[in-house]
């Protein structure tokens, strides 16, 4: 009998767990459509020097982003829509899933894109080269 409820258990708990990782599988496919606006924000820079998720090194100088689903080494255009600056950010990590902002960027293309002081701001994004899945 405890053998049973034991088992049942355990089937139970699996399925729950395989059906759990199907759905977040399929909510990380986001659609990208090229020329998408969004709020993006910039990394503390507490995380230079950190590992990112594709295994490479934060560097708050360099112009990278991070974003939910789009390759590694993609390319982007990001134009600022609040005062129309632009930058080409390469992306090299991931954002949350449950993160609604568009683009996590460095600090330097935030400066650059100038809402560094700001924390956040509504950009465009445009895909310039698509990188490697």
């Amino acid at each position: 009998m405890r053998k049973n409820r034991w088992l049942a258990k355990t089937m139970l708990t699996i399925s729950l767990a395989s059906f759990c990782s199907i759905g977040l599988a399929k909510n990380t496919k986001h659609e990208f459509s090229d020329g998408q606006t969004g709020v993006a924000s910039y990394f503390n820079d507490r995380y230079h020097g950190q590992r990112t998720a594709n295994g490479e090194r934060y560097d708050k100088n360099a112009l990278t982003a991070a974003h939910v689903s789009l390759p590694f080494g993609t390319v982007l255009h990001v134009v600022n829509l609040r005062n129309n600056r632009s930058v080409d950010v390469r992306i090299n990590s991931r954002t949350h899933h449950a993160n609604r902002r568009l683009l996590d960027l460095s600090s330097r293309a935030a400066k650059d894109l100038g809402f560094y002081k700001a924390g956040l701001t509504k950009v465009k994004v445009t895909i310039l080269r698509l990188g490697e899945a």
